[in-house]
């Protein structure tokens, strides 16, 4: 018999109760909102709906989650924030009205008939954007200088600009147009034209024909391939 305590199994010595330290925590899978990789998708599609029928100042965080058919969390997961999810939003239909006018621009054809091409498109863009003009005009004044939606359009704007700057100095390097054109001056007063009729159309679209001002525009630029001086 054991004097010091209990037998244990088979007349052995009883073991010590062993120590456990604390456990570990299970790592857990962080819940993605409803939809998995599809949410993203539906909230930015949302998000322009709400954008084309209610105006910036009038979409509200629920407004976009029921129009998506998600909750209130699957902004704040995907986008951190309701203004975050609006600037991706209008990104995205920006690429959108861009990308016909770039891809003309990429085309194989002569520099004239890319640069005619490229307006044709942003007039097409143009009268399937006007409803959301307002939202997008309000939402870039309102944007702060770090913001992601001034910093969005102007890389897209720079990646526009710099097409037509290689347009317009390809046509001034082949005698199409005069000497005295600036590229990098007529590329921006061409989308400081195009910004100025967006504004227009906003305030008061019936007042506004982007057909005409297009036309106006490479008018202007034909006007001033003829009347270069002669070598």
């Amino acid at each position: 018999m054991n004097p010091r305590g209990k037998s244990g199994p088979a007349g052995g010595r009883a073991r010590a109760p062993r120590r456990r330290g604390p456990r570990a925590p299970v790592a857990r899978p962080r819940r993605r909102a409803a939809g998995g990789g599809e949410a993203p998708g539906r909230l930015i599609e949302a998000t322009l709906r709400c954008l084309r029928e209610k105006g910036l100042a009038r979409t509200t965080s629920r407004d976009i989650a029921r129009a998506a058919g998600t909750n209130l969390q699957a902004i704040t997961y995907h986008f951190g924030s309701k203004d975050e999810l609006v600037s991706q939003a209008l990104l995205s239909a920006i690429r959108e009205w861009t990308r016909p006018a770039l891809r003309a621009l990429r085309s194989g054809d002569s520099p004239p008939l890319r640069l005619l091409a490229a307006l044709q498109a942003l007039q097409d863009s143009f009268e399937r954007a006007g409803d959301l003009l307002p939202a997008y005009l309000q939402a870039l004044v309102e944007a702060s200088r770090a913001g992601s939606l001034r910093r969005g359009v102007s890389g897209i704007l720079r990646e526009l600009r710099a097409f037509l700057v290689g347009e317009i100095d390809g046509l001034k390097s082949s005698g199409f147009l005069p000497a005295w054109i600036d590229p990098e001056g007529m590329a921006t007063l061409l989308l400081a034209t195009a910004d100025g009729v967006a504004l227009h159309a906003a305030l008061d679209p019936a007042s506004v024909d982007h057909h005409a001002v297009s036309a106006q525009a490479m008018q202007l630029l034909l006007a001033a391939s003829a009347a270069r001086p002669s070598p």
